[in-house]
Order: C-alpha cells, then structure tokens, then sequence
C-alpha cells in the first residue's frame, strides 16, 4: 500500500467512516514494520529480529523489562528467550512475573528450572491470566544458579541511552532487588537500579 499524507476529516461531516478508515490504513501502511500480534503475541520490548546477543544475569537479581499495551487484553504468558544455558540451577528458584507500573505483581510463573536448562524461545504460562488495561507494565525474570542462563538482549552500552529520560521508578529496563529466592508481591521500583542490559521479553 502506498503511503499518502493524512487530510484532516472535516468537523461534522457524515460521511467519516470512509476517510478514517483510509487515515487509519496509511497510518498502518506507514508503520509496516513486523508488529509483536504479527507473531502471536500481545506485545513485546522490541522486534528481535535485530542485532541481538545474549547475556546472563546475576544470581538473586530480578531483571526488569518495560512493555506498554495499547489497549485493553488479557496475559496469560510472558516470553524471553534463552542464548546460553546455565548451569546448577535452583530448583523452585527461578521464575518469570507480570507486574505492573506501581510494582505490584499480577501474575507469576511456575517454577522455570527444567524449562530455562535448554535454549531457544520460552512462552512461560502464568499461574492465572490476568487482564489489564491500556498502560505500563513490567515482565521481571529471576533466576538463581551457580551460572545463571544468558537472556537475550539488544542493547548493552551504557544504562543512560536506554532509559534516557527515565529515572529508577520508571525504568524501561532495570534492576534489583537482589538476593531473592521467588517475586515478591510487590516491589518499591525506585529502589532499584538502572542498567544497560535490554532484556527482550513479550507478552501473549
């Protein structure tokens, strides 16, 4: 679809239908990049077919990751997805959550140990779907282990560019606290500590 620039639909008109749905299809046919429901998926941190590696993460720490919904759904799975192995997990000490933008936790995965000892993608059930509104929300990752598995990630420089303009309670990407064994049922989120580590995850 060839892109054509938006003319604003005149106040009080009745025929609006046929020119918000063209304004609304040039503005789908200007933003044609792959789209995280182009997969499966609600949404996620950002399209991972990009230039991405894999880092782990330290032992006890949970790992933050910022996504925002533009509508209305209901999640019944967070995603990330493993590079590298670890190894000696924790048996009942490793797990993915669903919070939301005052550090409150919604949803909780079964223990991942078993799952998160082989790589690839991992689409991780929450215990119960849990359904939100339009707005922030967090997918956080807790893993315990002698060697704890590399996560995939995009960017690593430095901890300003991708949370620029953010501080420690609006993070997009974040961590702490530390020495944790399972998600706590809420977290202070401006006690924790920015980082550079863009943790991709998604949300279905």
């Amino acid at each position: 679809m060839t892109y054509t620039p938006y003319t604003p639909i005149v106040v009080g008109s009745l025929n609006w239908g046929v020119p918000l749905n063209t304004a609304i299809q040039n503005l789908d046919a200007a933003n044609n990049g792959a789209r995280a429901q182009d997969q499966g998926m609600i949404a996620w941190q950002f399209d991972h077919a990009t230039n991405m590696v894999a880092t782990a993460v330290t032992s006890g720490t949970i790992q933050w990751s910022k996504l925002y919904l533009r509508q209305p759904a209901t999640i019944t799975s967070v995603s990330v997805h493993i590079g590298t192995v670890g190894a000696a997990l924790v048996a009942g000490q490793n797990f993915g959550a669903l919070y939301d933008s005052a550090g409150i936790r919604l949803g909780v995965t079964a223990d991942q140990t078993a799952n998160w000892g082989t790589v690839g993608y991992k689409e991780m059930a929450l215990t119960a779907p849990v359904p939100v509104t339009a707005g922030y929300y967090y997918v956080a990752i807790l893993s315990n282990a002698g060697t704890t598995p590399a996560f995939a990630r995009g960017s690593a420089l430095t901890s300003s560019i991708v949370n620029a303009n953010l501080t420690a309670t609006t993070a997009r990407f974040a961590t702490g606290p530390a020495a944790q064994t399972s998600m706590p049922p809420a977290v202070a989120l401006g006690s924790r500590t920015l980082t550079g580590n863009a943790l991709w995850t998604a949300v279905s």
